[in-house]
């Protein structure tokens, strides 16, 4: 039990250092992000990418893309978080073609911080939602090739039917 409650307050400590999502980020084209700002006037979805060369999430990335026009109407922009080297971020970005920012979760921080690590090296794959505060507000944790969490999204965004 006295393991359990200092594993508890490790998390609250690393949660506290680290702080989840700051407000301002770089994308890995060196594009300074205001995520306060942006978070005040849309919906925020990050989607969450295990490794930068993952088939499962950059079918993610293209399923988005493929329904863009019904997403558009929800008032909802998209981040991608992943574990790097930049390099491969980079080779992921051009190969899905999603025109959102990709960030570098550098020494998984984030990841750490909201409880999303795998290991060493891998993020777990999620959809989150930031209020303003830049705080996750809704979370769907995992994706594999037969479910995406897209209905959840969805119905989550009011932008129901798009699939």
């Amino acid at each position: 039990m006295l393991i359990l409650k200092v594993q508890f307050l490790v998390m609250v400590f690393i949660t506290y250092l680290f702080g989840g999502f700051p407000e301002m980020i770089t994308d890995i084209d060196g594009t300074t992000i205001n995520l306060k700002e942006i978070t005040e006037q849309k919906t925020v979805a990050v989607i969450t990418m295990k490794a930068p060369d993952c088939p499962v999430c950059q079918t993610q990335l293209l399923r988005i893309m493929q329904n863009f026009d019904k997403l558009s109407a929800c008032n909802v922009t998209f981040l991608v978080l992943a574990p790097g080297p930049i390099d491969k971020l980079q080779k992921a970005k051009e190969l899905t073609k999603f025109p959102f920012p990709f960030i570098v979760d550098q020494d998984l921080k984030i990841a750490l911080s909201l409880d999303l690590i795998i290991n060493d090296t891998q993020i777990l794959p999620s959809i989150l939602i930031l209020n303003d505060k830049l705080e996750v507000e809704w979370a769907q944790r995992g994706r594999n090739a037969l479910y995406f969490g897209d209905p959840e999204l969805m119905k989550r965004l009011k932008c129901e039917g798009w699939i």
